[in-house]
């Protein structure tokens, strides 16, 4: 999976090198946006043996042929790696491939990645993945939607 690739070296090089030292080395892939707006179809807590380490939340508004967007929360304190992806599948064959569209964002937060978000989503699956880090950059928790909202 794409996004897994590009959370994984990006993350991993955070861990590395330790906290990046701005907000402009984000790394983002398609639009953001401040907030995500319509109506929350989803959210996914990101725990640790029953610590919530934040949540991630997928939305979805009818503007512009449906619009799916996504946040990850990073309930940690400090600025931690935190992504979020949004995943469309165009082609409705519910696979990964190149004729998917993804936005994400991946980076040092304080309290939120995202919010990602893409258009023209009506009649099509959704893939969601979010993932919090604590501050020494090993995993705090991470998860996978599948495919979803398949209209």
């Amino acid at each position: 999976m794409r996004f897994s690739r590009t959370v994984a070296a990006v993350l991993g090089a955070v861990a590395a090198v330790g906290l990046f030292a701005s907000p402009a080395s984000a790394d983002t892939g398609g639009p953001i946006k401040s907030s995500c707006s319509g109506t929350k179809l989803a959210s996914w807590d990101l725990s640790d043996g029953g610590t919530s380490l934040g949540h991630t939340e997928l939305w979805y508004s009818s503007v512009n042929g449906g619009q799916n967007c996504v946040m990850t929360y990073n309930a940690l304190p400090g600025e931690v790696p935190t992504a979020v992806s949004l995943i469309v599948d165009d082609n409705r064959n519910r696979q990964l491939d190149s004729t998917d569209r993804e936005a994400y964002d991946i980076d040092v937060y304080e309290s939120y990645a995202g919010a990602s978000y893409l258009n023209n989503t009506d009649g099509k699956c959704v893939r969601v993945t979010g993932e919090v880090r604590n501050a020494s950059g090993s995993l705090a928790d991470s998860f996978g939607s599948g495919w979803r909202n398949c209209g």
